[in-house]
């Protein structure tokens, strides 16, 4: 399995607003992607497309060499049975802005829930993996607090340890450190600094410039739908080619 992720061709219409303009992304095994670009530009919609939290309108996905979407001479879309998608989807691991903790839950169940709902894990070997997890995001002192007494970036961190708990083929971040304040940013930001220096499969859309050009081995500029350049963070950071991202540095990096 070469490609964790293949997207080919994809468009996504809501409505008369035509969000991606025929966009096309592979991912590698062990890569890390950062994907830049200016609120609206379509990524985040990418991100929810890739697992199938937003349908597309044609195109095609596939994860771990199994079809989530394709289209068909006519120009529909076909997705498999719910099962299916299920369990296509489930080889993915999505990280929000918001964290989606559960809020009744202690920071030890949010992670353990949906390895033994889900998956089947015994609650015994699901709670000895979550304690593991609590230490690798620097939290193991944090097993029986609430998310409601823990700050933004543990939320986060919490978070993090969640989807790894599911053991994904590859782990997508919409934007995660946005509604944090600043100096938690870090904290967030230095975790996976570590997923990606172990070869964890990541997509990561971010406004944190830093953060792409130090830890991405490939970075992505999207434009009103379409991605219009890409590169090492060398090329895209230091070697800009196209105007609009000569122009989205200049105001970003200044």
């Amino acid at each position: 399995m070469e490609y964790v992720l293949k997207m080919e061709n994809i468009h996504k219409k809501f409505g008369d607003n035509h969000v991606l303009k025929g966009v096309n992304l592979s991912v590698k095994k062990g890569e890390t992607i950062a994907i830049i670009g200016a609120s609206g530009s379509g990524k985040s919609t990418l991100l929810r497309c890739s697992n199938n939290l937003e349908t597309i309108t044609s195109g095609k996905i596939t994860i771990c060499d199994r079809v989530l979407a394709d289209t068909d001479d006519k120009g529909k879309v076909m997705y498999p049975k719910e099962q299916e998608i299920r369990s296509i989807c489930s080889t993915t691991g999505m990280v929000f802005q918001h964290f989606n903790l559960f809020p009744h839950m202690t920071c030890l169940q949010n992670i353990c829930y949906a390895p033994v709902k889900v998956k089947g894990i015994p609650q015994e070997d699901a709670t000895k993996r979550a304690l593991e997890l609590l230490d690798l995001v620097g939290l193991p002192t944090k097993s029986e607090s609430y998310p409601s007494q823990i700050s933004g970036g543990q939320k986060q961190r919490i978070a993090i340890a969640r989807v790894l708990a599911m053991d994904p083929e590859i782990m997508l971040f919409d934007e995660p450190t946005s509604a944090l304040d600043p100096e938690i940013t870090g904290e967030v930001l230095n975790v996976m600094k570590q997923l990606a220096r172990d070869k964890h499969t990541m997509v990561i859309v971010t406004h944190e410039m830093g953060f792409a050009k130090e830890v991405a081995d490939r970075v992505i500029f999207m434009d009103d739908g379409e991605i219009l350049e890409e590169g090492t963070p060398e090329d895209i950071f230091d070697n800009p080619q196209n105007p609009r991202l000569v122009s989205f540095l200049s105001k970003i990096l200044k």
